[in-house]
């Protein structure tokens, strides 16, 4: 029982301490100008988050507080939020995700409209004073929406038409053909429907879209305030009057006040998933365990820094006895440190007991002038990929976990990136190990004014032979000293020089070379290879007395670059290498197949006249198409062959590499509320199929895939049905072989159920 108290307490520890170090400063509270807009508050979760001025020219480092002028445009991205308020009308605007929001027109002094172009995406707007459609007006190219003291939520998918939705009062709507509707609350309008008329919003569809445009900073409750005794005074100064020329706005609503505010910011930070988790049994190869998994997942935002908590409790029986729980790669991740012996030990097994409970914490992208991502990594590619592309730590998550990082700068005059797998300090039969994988790159640009630039990198596994099994020499169980304890070392240079760079058409020129250096620790036990001595074997990489002096090294050249769209990409390149190199080696399957890897090269230096006068090559393709808040499309394939001097060129369809992945974005269908993702990355596809067709083969140890489908239940739960592939690990975190080269893996689907508290 005592054991119980410990890991409740650090879980409660771990809930409340971000809140703390979370906690966001107060806007700027500067008087604005009579008749303009402020930028109450804003995210930045994308990291492209953008306020253009007139001329379309990027606002630089835009801050809470800040004025917005006319003709300014407030760009978002996937989960940014901006609010606005309207200073001279105390109207407040709320603008989604991917959306495009310009202030077209203010009115002055004089008088006038206060006009907004939606161009694409979701606000809502609570009107103040602006109580007519005269007054105040949101257009997209053919609908236009006005307010009568209400509450209304306005959306546009093309820019063209748009659908209005009354929360409160009463909205008006007008389609191209002139046709204009009043919507009273509860009802909706879009000018697309070939019958424009008025329709009710299914209750659990309005309470959603009620939930999800809620204000975070602003409070709907003034505002409202502002318009009664705005319509007060109108009501009073034309007594007499036609009271239909001036409707009043119907009773105050349910809005969010302190305790919706308190209530909403909780949801957004707290979040729960409820799913079953299979793995394979350590005790019995080739049968699996069932897990009951119930995991906490706190999100915390700031400005660009987003991060994530993980905090697991994977059980079989009592959930409430921490010995019954699953514990991976055979560490108890709840006992900091109280099941190790040694201070050195314990401290250790603390650190990285702490570090499992972050999942991510990033700032900015790969593309900004600074980014970090520490934690689970699934796209981290090093230069333009030759030998380290989009490498995951994560493809066994969550049986396996790592702490990885990935750091990068770019500066005018250059820049760095680098990347660790696991930071979390690692112990292995009660000694200390340090992380397996790490690599970087510097690069320079040496002439000013331009982006062409030149950098050397360096990836380093300094276990390659974790794992290492050689079943035909009757090594069956992972032992890295039968190959020698092996450190692979892989420098390399490369150029990049951009051609054309814009928004409709990217033409980088690009090269890159990189060799392979096995050094060895020990001489290796297994008696296969007992000829390699320990220390750099210089002579894979050069023999003056060979007809190929030097070898084993890679190159590559090609163009990379987009078309039309910034978010239509490609790159194509041609690859050629030799001896045991192979390009795009760590990729995301590699902490899986790099035991294959060290005996193909152990066997190539034992036999290096076999590949003497040959040379591999290809053709590596990649592309990406995005259509933002619908979905996104990549697709890569390297198509391989072999250059004998004997028998000529031939093709080599078992290092072929095929990707492919598929996002539908959440709201894409807002019919059925359905999005998801797959993914698929293997090498020996086209091998594969010639020779086993589309059988089970394309889902073994060398293929990482994944696929989810996710359906909106309510605003506070989610349904997920989940499929993965993950490698087969004993006890202790080796990899389960069957008598071959290529782990056991096991198949895994679940129902998850994500409840947002």
């Amino acid at each position: 029982m005592r054991t119980r108290y410990p890991a409740a307490i650090a879980l409660l520890a771990l809930l409340a301490l971000p809140g703390v170090l979370f906690a966001q400063s107060t806007p700027a509270t500067t008087k604005p100008p009579a008749i303009s807009v402020t930028l109450v508050y804003h995210e930045d979760n994308s990291g492209i988050f953008d306020i253009k001025d007139e001329n379309k020219v990027s606002v630089p480092s835009p801050q809470d507080g800040d004025e917005l002028k006319a003709g300014w445009t407030v760009v978002t991205g996937k989960g940014d939020l901006a609010e606005l308020k309207i200073n001279h009308t105390s109207t407040i605007i709320k603008v989604a995700g991917n959306t495009n929001f310009t202030l077209k027109q203010l009115r002055t002094d004089a008088g006038g409209q206060d006009v907004f172009l939606l161009g694409i995406g979701k606000v809502r707007t609570v009107a103040g004073k602006a109580s007519t459609k005269d007054q105040y007006q949101i257009r997209t190219q053919s609908a236009v929406c006005g307010v009568r003291g209400s509450d209304v939520v306005i959306e546009t998918a093309d820019g063209i038409d748009a659908t209005l939705s009354t929360l409160e009062g009463t909205g008006w709507i007008q389609n191209a053909a002139g046709a204009a509707l009043d919507v009273a609350q509860g009802f909706a309008a879009d000018t697309a429907a070939p019958d424009f008329k008025a329709f009710q919003i299914p209750q659990d569809i309005l309470q959603g879209l009620q939930n999800d445009m809620k204000f975070t900073r602003l409070n709907v409750n003034e505002t409202i305030n502002v318009n009664k005794a705005y319509q007060s005074s109108l009501q009073q100064g034309n007594q007499g009057s036609n009271p239909s020329q001036n409707p009043t706005t119907p009773p105050a609503p349910q809005s969010n006040g302190m305790m919706d505010n308190i209530f909403a910011a909780l949801r957004d930070v707290l979040g729960m998933e409820i799913r079953s988790l299979t793995v394979s049994d350590p005790n019995h190869p080739g049968q699996t365990l069932t897990y009951a998994m119930a995991v906490f997942e706190p999100t915390f935002t700031l400005g660009k820094v987003k991060t994530a908590l993980y905090l697991p409790v994977i059980y079989q029986g009592d959930m409430f006895n921490t010995s019954d729980w699953y514990k991976p790669a055979g560490n108890d991740e709840w006992s900091f440190g109280r099941d190790q012996t040694g201070l050195t030990n314990q401290v250790a097994d603390f650190t990285r007991d702490l570090l499992l409970k972050i999942k991510y914490i990033e700032y900015g992208r790969q593309s900004d002038p600074f980014f970090l991502k520490v934690g689970n990594l699934d796209d981290i590619t090093i230069g333009h990929g030759l030998v380290m592309s989009n490498f995951a730590n994560d493809a066994d998550f969550p049986s396996v976990r790592h702490i990885g990082l990935n750091v990068g700068a770019d500066g005018a005059g250059g820049g760095f990136e680098a990347m660790v797998n696991d930071l979390a300090p690692d112990i292995v039969g009660g000694t200390l190990e340090p992380p397996d994988i790490m690599g970087g790159r510097f690069y320079t640009r040496p002439v000013p004014g331009s982006r062409m630039a030149l950098g050397v990198s360096a990836i380093v596994d300094l276990n390659p032979a974790r794992d290492f099994v050689d079943p035909i020499n009757g090594i069956v169980m992972p032992n890295p000293a039968a190959a020698g304890n092996p450190i692979f070392i892989t420098p390399g240079v490369d150029l990049d020089v951009p051609l054309v760079e814009s928004d409709s058409l990217g033409l980088i020129f690009f090269t890159d070379g990189a060799v392979l250096i096995p050094y060895f620790r020990t001489v290796p036990t297994d008696p296969s290879f007992s000829s390699i001595n320990s220390g750099f074997a210089t002579k894979a990489l050069f023999d003056l007395s060979a007809q190929m002096s030097i070898k084993n090294w890679g190159a590559a050249a090609g163009f990379l670059g987009n078309l039309i769209i910034p978010d239509f990409t490609y790159k194509l390149q041609y690859q050629i290498y030799t001896g045991s190199f192979q390009p795009q080696i760590y990729d995301s399957g590699y902490e899986r197949n790099r035991s294959a890897y060290v005996l193909n090269t152990l066997d190539y230096l034992t036999n290096t006249e076999a590949t003497l006068n040959s040379y591999n090559m290809g053709i590596f393709g990649e592309a990406g198409f995005k259509l933002t808040g619908i979905f996104e499309l990549n697709l890569g394939y390297f198509w391989p062959w072999t250059l004998n001097s004997g028998s000529g060129l031939t093709g080599n369809p078992t290092q072929d590499h095929f990707i492919a992945s598929f996002v539908l974005e959440k709201g894409a269908i807002p019919v059925v509320n359905l999005w998801g993702s797959v993914s698929y990355e293997r090498m020996g596809f086209a091998s594969t199929i010639e020779s086993g067709g589309l059988s089970g083969a394309l889902f073994d140890a060398n293929t990482v895939v994944s696929a989810q489908i996710d359906y909106t239940v309510s605003p506070l739960m989610d349904v997920s049905l989940i499929y993965s592939v993950v490698a087969a690990r004993s006890a202790s975190g080796n990899l389960v072989y069957n008598g071959g080269l290529i782990p056991e893996t096991t198949a895994s689907l679940s129902i998850e159920t994500q409840i947002h508290l």
